[in-house]
């Protein structure tokens, strides 16, 4: 499959459409506003900056977390006591020092973050099951590309 690039889709810089069919394809592969309604769990935008944190940081110290939103301490600790009272987060000791206390998601929480990803892996394992070998080694070389260039602007 060829994708076809007219003047029209010729950005300014010179990028040959390539911005706009990412932003096409990631609006694409966003699920919609009905499946995101379902399952948002009304949380504020700060308690979902936490439970963001910890999905990608893994179990995270109050200290640690005020931080990286900086905040104080006892603010994190006040969104914290909101999600526990959800069922969003919980509080364990850490193994290594008794003294500390680790926030982590709940098995509820991680699948409150999953399911509001942007890219659903369901999906995008039919889109590639629909693809030929050679179609995918495309996407694969120009995303790899991509990756590289993103890696190397930060």
């Amino acid at each position: 499959m060829a994708v076809v690039v007219s003047e029209e889709t010729t950005s300014e810089n010179g990028n040959d459409g390539v911005v706009d069919l990412l932003r096409r394809m990631i609006v694409e592969l966003q699920p919609g506003m009905e499946s995101l309604s379902a399952k948002w769990p009304q949380l504020t935008l700060q308690q979902l900056r936490v439970m963001h944190i910890l999905y990608s940081s893994g179990p995270t110290r109050v200290s640690t977390l005020a931080q990286a939103l900086r905040v104080s301490t006892p603010t994190v600790t006040g969104i914290l006591d909101r999600l526990v009272q959800r069922g969003m987060t919980s509080r364990a000791d850490d193994p290594s020092d008794r003294r500390v206390v680790l926030n982590l998601l709940t098995p509820r929480g991680l699948q409150v973050i999953e399911g509001l990803h942007p890219i659903q892996p369901e999906y995008l394992n039919r889109l590639v099951d629909g693809l030929s070998e050679e179609e995918r080694q495309v996407i694969v070389d120009g995303l790899q590309a991509l990756l590289e260039a993103s890696t190397r602007s930060n």
